[in-house]
């Protein structure tokens, strides 16, 4: 048995390998065709500049974005950034970006497929508590520039041109400077599917069959190598996904497993008392089935 690691930050394990299997909601894929075709037409793809959104928590990157932020003021002046989130922090994180002489706005947190953040060309994100950041593989599907910290859980996202890594604060200054006065680079249409879930899935299959004793250099590259033909096919995606519902009626239909995946015991089928706690109807006698022996 084998272990899938999401990315270099999590445990390492014995029998594990590095392999992300997280892709993108395909309004995502969806949003970055429209800013290409913009592109393409010679319009104006994105009017806004940089932002930031997840969790409003220090932990979540806010407590790094704003120390550079601070640090560095002088050089990045003129720098416009909205911050997007909700959490116990909010307050916190308000009154710390207030002190400064930048532009930085607070807002509620929102979905990130939001038309709102559709204008945005730059998204920053100082995170390192991340195991594979979604926003960032968001962003990127969208077609705007990410600007992340050289870490492990951002390792898949350097094969991207529009991924910008930066070692040290002064590389983040330069690399926020740039992004703001270049234009994306157009993703391939390869690009495009790396970040889909029908290429994670067959990452995910792939990484399920390689040697444990393969060299450690070859486990990495499962991220980009692609599955043969065969299991492109509608019928292989189709088996796939049948096989899945299966699996989960399966489970989900035996006491045993429910309990192990945190349902409370005996609720199967649940009795007369817990249909009325839930607001349930009744549940329905069954008859019981009466034999006649034949002599």
């Amino acid at each position: 048995m084998q272990t899938i690691r999401l990315s270099g930050a999590t445990q390492d394990l014995p029998r594990s390998i590095i392999c992300n299997v997280h892709g993108v909601n395909p309004k995502f894929l969806e949003i970055g065709k429209q800013k290409f075709s913009q592109l393409q037409n010679g319009e104006k793809a994105f009017t806004k500049g940089a932002y930031y959104i997840g969790k409003m928590v220090w932990s979540k990157g806010y407590r790094e974005l704003l120390d550079l932020l601070s640090k560095y003021q002088s050089k990045l002046a003129g720098l416009e950034v909205d911050l997007y989130g909700s959490g116990e922090d909010s307050d916190e994180v308000h009154e710390s970006a207030q002190r400064l002489s930048l532009s930085v706005n607070v807002h509620p947190g929102r979905d990130h497929a939001d038309p709102l953040f559709h204008e945005y060309k730059v998204f920053i994100n100082p995170s390192t508590t991340d195991v594979v950041c979604t926003t960032t593989a968001e962003a990127l599907a969208m077609g705007k520039i990410v600007i992340c910290a050289n870490h492990p859980s951002n390792e898949f996202f350097k094969q991207f041109p529009n991924c910008r890594i930066y070692n040290n604060d002064d590389e983040f200054v330069q690399l926020t400077q740039s992004a703001l006065s270049e234009q994306p680079a157009p993703l391939t249409d390869t690009q495009r599917y790396q970040l889909s879930w029908e290429a994670a899935t067959e990452r995910f299959i792939e990484a399920a069959d390689i040697n444990p004793h393969a060299p450690e250099s070859k486990i990495h590259r499962t991220s980009r190598v692609s599955m043969p033909a065969f299991l492109r096919t509608r019928k292989m995606k189709q088996n796939l996904e049948d096989a899945s519902v299966y699996l989960h009626q399966a489970l989900s239909g035996l006491e045993v497993t429910r309990c192990a995946f945190g349902a409370v015991p005996k609720t199967l089928q649940p009795d007369e008392q817990l249909c009325k706690d839930l607001g349930l109807a009744p549940p329905t006698k069954r008859s019981k089935l009466k034999f006649k022996l034949m002599s």
